[in-house]
């Protein structure tokens, strides 16, 4: 039968007692990788998640936001006028039982007052394929505020946008961004898989399996100078991260070799390297216990209040500033 998780579940309230010492030492920061990586080779990757989970939350310039987001009530509809685009993970036709269409997010934003809608990427598309329909699809919205959601590889994409094509967008109108579980800069995964010659082959014969090109798999990894390149968000645009931050014993079945791949490395989400989903500065958001695939019962609940959060906030008119 095999094993049907990593490990079994443990006492997180201890773990974060245990925690706690190493977050104090950071004096208010979120840890760095190469602080993570020490940290999971002195002791394991859950560890260090917990460390970067708890710091998150109280970091100086996060704290605060992550209080009044979980004040904010359930079921709040917004007054102005707002359409939310949301970029869709990989996979998201094959396989939408994983959430990678950003169902639930469209659900929830729906219920608040919100004209969400999927922008219908190429499934198993690269970024030159996807970059202009992403475009079309802003270019699309006439009138009103405009929030863009972007989910795994979606995130990478919309810097992309950024970086090359700004003139070709309604950029004054777009005032937030939301990197729900995000590779903003790339998967190390990826990196991982096209490391050596035997993982070549066997990364170019997935792609020819789901029907990917094999450069542009290996565009989405961290090693892409494309995706490294300089970018700075334009002031009136809020930045919130939400993202995962699972222990070894909550990483989904499907989810658990990549995992593995990269736990050496320190607290990741199957995916990418904690610290590397983050687009700062922004606001950030750790579910703990979600992976990269963002499930949990937990996640409608948040996502109401982020959105209520964001709604009831300054006028987006005014430059990006803490709310």
């Amino acid at each position: 039968m095999g094993r049907i998780y990593i490990s079994s579940p443990i006492d997180e309230v201890q773990l974060a007692k245990q925690a706690q010492p190493f977050v104090d030492a950071l004096q208010g920061r979120i840890p760095t990788v190469d602080e993570l990586v020490e940290l999971t080779e002195s002791n394991d990757v859950d560890l260090a998640t917990m460390v970067f989970y708890e710091a998150v939350r109280s970091a100086t310039d996060n704290r605060d936001f992550i209080e009044a987001v979980e004040k904010q009530a359930v079921g709040q509809v917004t007054p102005r006028k707002i359409t939310m685009l949301v970029l869709p993970a990989l996979f998201y036709e094959q396989h939408p039982e994983v959430g990678g269409d950003g169902a639930q997010i469209i659900s929830v934003a729906k219920a608040c007052g919100i004209d969400a809608r999927l922008v219908p990427t190429i499934s198993c598309g690269g970024i030159d394929d996807d970059l202009p329909i992403i475009i079309k699809a802003l270019q699309d919205v006439t009138d009103g505020e405009i929030w863009v959601v972007t989910l795994s590889k979606g995130a990478a994409e919309w810097c992309c946008v950024l970086r090359e094509h700004a003139d070709d967008i309604p950029l004054d109108r777009i005032t937030t961004w939301i990197n729900a579980g995000g590779l903003p800069r790339g998967a190390h995964v990826n990196d991982v898989m096209t490391s050596s010659r035997v993982r070549r082959v066997k990364a170019r014969a997935l792609c020819k399996i789901i029907r990917m090109d094999y450069q542009s798999f290996c565009e989405f990894g961290t090693a892409s100078a494309r995706l490294q390149e300089p970018l700075t968000m334009p002031e009136h645009v809020r930045v919130f991260n939400v993202i995962g931050s699972p222990l070894s014993s909550h990483v989904e079945k499907s989810m658990q070799t990549r995992f593995r791949m990269l736990k050496h490395m320190g607290p990741n989400d199957g995916m990418v390297l904690l610290p590397w989903a983050l687009w700062l500065p922004g606001f950030v958001y750790p579910v703990l216990g979600a992976d990269h695939f963002f499930r949990g019962s937990q996640i409608s609940a948040i996502l109401y209040r982020l959105f209520a959060f964001v709604f009831n906030g300054p006028d987006p008119a005014e430059p990006h500033k803490k709310q």
